[in-house]
């Protein structure tokens, strides 16, 4: 680490492996998905820092050889690693997000894959609007409650559980009323068999 931050040597690494692991970093910000291990993503900071590298060259190829001449060099260094990755980064973000390829995809008839490789981490995804939820466990056990802006679900190799900000009492008519004294919940999904979200009536109508 210590050669890495060495003057001599922190240009390249800053070039070609920071610039990308920016990229990343933004690009995830976007899309639940299980992090690669470190060795692929070494090699994905890489790609990413070596295409950086050519945009940038792009656009100093089109911009006045007066500006860059004029720039700082230290100025240039932090467009060209922190700048320009985050904008990168911030674009792969939001077609990831949004599926802006999906249609240039389906036109060439590729075929069209989630960004996000678990279940889990897509039906609980950033964009998630808030909704009830009932979380039905192997044993029969129900649970009625509200997933919102400060619930969470968290899914790891180790582990899985959900937090639900209020929960419900629901009768045999199945009408739904708060607790008394109102409560949360902090849930493991080990036992849960199956998660559904009640959509309100009319919503894709």
């Amino acid at each position: 680490m210590d050669e890495l931050l060495n003057p001599a040597n922190f240009d390249f690494f800053a070039r070609y492996l920071l610039a990308g692991y920016v990229i990343i970093i933004v690009r995830s910000r976007f899309v639940a998905a299980q992090r690669p291990n470190t060795s692929e993503m070494i090699v994905e900071a890489i790609i990413f820092s070596l295409i950086n590298q050519l945009l940038f060259q792009v656009i100093l190829w089109r911009l006045p050889s007066v500006w860059i001449v004029r720039t700082d060099a230290q100025a240039l260094l932090f467009l060209q690693v922190l700048v320009l990755p985050a904008v990168i980064g911030l674009i792969l973000g939001l077609n990831l997000s949004r599926g802006w390829n999906n249609a240039v995809l389906r036109r060439l008839s590729m075929p069209v894959s989630q960004p996000v490789h678990r279940a889990h981490d897509f039906a609980f995804a950033h964009d998630r609007s808030a909704g009830l939820i009932i979380l039905t466990h192997f044993d029969g056990t129900v649970v009625f409650g509200y997933f919102g802006e400060q619930s969470l679900a968290a899914n790891d190799n180790n582990r899985s559980d959900i937090y639900l900000e209020r929960l419900y009492d629901v009768d045999k008519e199945g009408q739904w009323a708060d607790m008394k004294p109102p409560r949360s919940a902090l849930l493991s999904l080990e036992g849960v068999r199956s998660v559904e979200f009640l959509e309100e009536e009319g919503e894709h109508g």
